[in-house]
């Protein structure tokens, strides 16, 4: 028996976050486990406490749990991070550890996808800022630009760069460029155009989507005022990476000096975000005329949310039963 294989009657999963379906909790349940869910809005504080005596833990809500906290879990014998892009959420332990963690790749890229298209089309198209305006009493004819005959530029051709690609082209005809900071040869045979550096593909594109994994420390403000100079005044930003990957002093310039002609955020630098007259960064005056933001929300289909639980119970049944986990996050 495994050193994780106790009796199931002993162990209890914590799932943060209100998204977890019914049918993996049910499926949880019926393999033996006790399931608990919290608020996805604790600190890292409130989630030791609620782990407390824990054998495993799904992280599902929006906190963010250091290296240091794993060191209070003794009980803790598997965590599983619901998505893709786990870096932002979690630090791996400094060394060696009992606790198996996992997560669910890619399972979210369609809706992630699908999602930007949707703030890509209500960037060029205004379609909140013009919503807002007949709310408050405004009429509006004024012309848009269109994603017909414009020039799209991805940063990050992983999986939901790719799928972004796939939709927009499709859908409008529309010309792709994109860059990416490995080579993708895979991508050669498409009608799409590869730019040697990221300052080119603002340069180039007319709206630049960014898919980007956040790497905290590593690249967060890789783009700045320079690139957003480089998209001009009538490019548009939409940012479906992690906020942080765009220097927030810089894109507030770009907003206040007409340096572009809007972005777009899905999340913010802190969340939940703070009111406008609180906000420490000073972009969300700027919501719904030059900026939308939404609360992280780009996987949150229902199909989506259902393939990442299914692969977290997956991962959790598997270390249960004394095995790997099926998706392990990739040791450095």
């Amino acid at each position: 028996m495994s050193e994780h294989s106790t009796p199931a009657d002993e162990r209890r999963i914590v799932v943060t976050g209100g998204t977890f379906p019914e049918p993996a909790l049910r499926a949880l349940r019926e393999a033996g486990f006790e399931v608990r869910t919290v608020g996805g809005d604790l600190d890292e504080e409130g989630v030791v406490q609620a782990l407390d005596g824990a054998w495993g833990y799904v992280l599902g809500g929006s906190e963010r749990m250091t290296a240091k906290a794993w060191d209070r879990l003794p009980d803790l014998a598997a965590a599983c991070f619901m998505g893709t892009g786990y870096s932002s959420f979690l630090e791996l332990p400094a060394g060696p550890s009992p606790i198996r963690f996992s997560y669910t790749p890619h399972a979210n890229a369609v809706a992630v996808a699908e999602f930007t298209v949707a703030h890509l089309l209500d960037l060029v198209r205004a379609v909140s800022r013009t919503a807002a305006e007949v709310a408050a009493g405004q009429w509006s004819e004024r012309a848009t630009p269109s994603l017909v005959g414009a020039r799209l530029g991805i940063a990050g051709m992983g999986h939901i760069g790719r799928e972004v690609a796939r939709m927009v082209h499709a859908a409008f005809g529309t010309e792709i460029v994109y860059w990416n900071r490995s080579r993708r040869p895979e991508l050669e045979a498409l009608p799409y155009r590869a730019v040697p550096s990221l300052l080119d593909l603002f340069e180039t594109a007319d709206v630049v989507s960014v898919h980007f994994a956040h790497e905290p420390g590593q690249n967060d403000g890789v783009i700045g005022a320079d690139h957003l100079r480089a998209l001009g005044p009538d490019g548009y930003l939409a940012n479906l990476s992690r906020a942080n990957v765009v220097d927030p002093a810089a894109l507030r310039s770009a907003l206040a000096e007409g340096w572009i002609a809007g972005a777009s955020i899905d999340g913010y630098y802190t969340e939940p975000t703070p009111s406008p007259a609180a906000d420490p960064y000073g972009l969300l005056r700027f919501v719904p005329d030059r900026l939308l933001v939404t609360p992280h929300s780009a996987y949150h289909s229902a199909q989506a949310v259902r393939s990442m639980a299914d692969m977290a119970v997956g991962n959790l049944l598997a270390v249960g039963r004394g095995e790997p986990a099926p998706h392990p996050i990739p040791v450095p």
